[in-house]
């Protein structure tokens, strides 16, 4: 056997981890739609039903195979993990209620750039300079959307830099964890404890409110409101596009490095604008369109290059 193999993924490997970050990241983009049309929910009620209701969807779809997923080694790990995801879902959320959805997931895009450091520092990766250069086209692409100093910055966009930031680490997370988990248990687990967390956080958030409305506790981050029929389908969306796409994200994790997968993200931005200008009537104008392309195409040229750099290098 070629010693190489163990110093990279083959190149087959690498294009099917990129197919399933394509599918990750078209999932991801019906999530902000939803939550838009869910805007009159809290935040925290919203991770809530979404992984909820998609905790019953994982059960129905893996019962067949017993209940043998549930077993891991690491569920510190897991319970690790699942915290920074639940905080970077809640600050997403809470977002999107105040930003257009397009800056939202733009400012979103950040997050590969994080990941090329966390993967440095956590994994030990070694990005490759290829690497290094196509993010940071990727990032000057969202800098171009952006056009900081010529839009006002609103202070929601925090919120989203925050999450970016939580997300970021999540991927370091996940890329361990597709060494020895089957991406169904950290499909569940990743369901099981964010239902877990948004469930102490409505309670503990309403005690404290209710107890001493002193503390001065945004009182509509823990207000319940309860969903009408028509809500309904937007729900489901949310928690369907929501499950979907972590476990494809997984999935291209367990094929391939953190920093090829997480650029492919850029992607949510176009699906993102054209369903967004097809249910809200958001218009994109042209700077948002550049940028993409300059996201897009800098994903390409790096998912492209990897595979044939590491194909050659595994040649005997």
């Amino acid at each position: 056997m070629n010693p190489n193999n163990s110093q990279g993924k083959s190149g087959n490997q690498v294009l099917i981890g990129a197919v399933w970050g394509i599918a990750a990241a078209t999932a991801h983009s019906f999530v902000p739609i939803a939550v838009r049309l869910l805007d009159h929910i809290p935040a925290i009620e919203l991770v809530f039903f979404r992984n909820s209701i998609g905790l019953l969807i994982i059960f129905t779809i893996i019962s067949w195979r017993g209940f043998q997923f549930w077993k891991t080694n690491r569920l510190g790990f897991h319970i690790q993990r699942n915290l920074a995801n639940f905080i970077g879902m809640w600050l997403w959320f809470a977002g999107l209620a105040f930003l257009p959805i397009a800056k939202a997931v733009a400012l979103h895009f950040t997050v590969p750039l994080m990941v090329v450091v966390l993967a440095v520092i956590f994994l030990r990766e070694r990005p490759g300079i290829v690497r290094l250069i196509c993010t940071l086209i990727g990032f000057a692409g969202v800098l171009v959307i952006l056009r900081p100093g010529a839009l006002p910055m609103s202070p929601a966009a925090f919120l989203v830099l925050g999450s970016a930031l939580s997300y970021a680490g999540v991927a370091i997370y996940t890329r361990s964890l597709g060494k020895t988990d089957h991406p169904t248990t950290t499909t569940f687990y990743y369901q099981f404890t964010l239902t877990v967390f948004a469930s102490i956080s409505m309670f503990v958030g309403w005690l404290l409110g209710t107890l001493n409305p002193g503390l001065g506790l945004p009182a509509t981050w823990f207000t319940w409101v309860t969903p009408s029929v028509t809500d309904i389908p937007a729900l489901l969306l949310l928690a369907i596009s929501g499950t979907v796409a972590p476990y494809c994200l997984v999935r291209a994790f367990v094929h391939t490095e953190a920093t090829i997968v997480e650029p492919i993200e850029y992607l949510r931005l176009p699906i993102t604008a054209a369903i967004a200008y097809l249910i809200f009537d958001q218009s994109t104008d042209l700077w948002v369109w550049i940028g993409a392309a300059i996201i897009a195409g800098s994903t390409y040229v790096m998912t492209q290059y990897e595979a044939k750099n590491v194909s050659q290098n595994q040649k005997p």
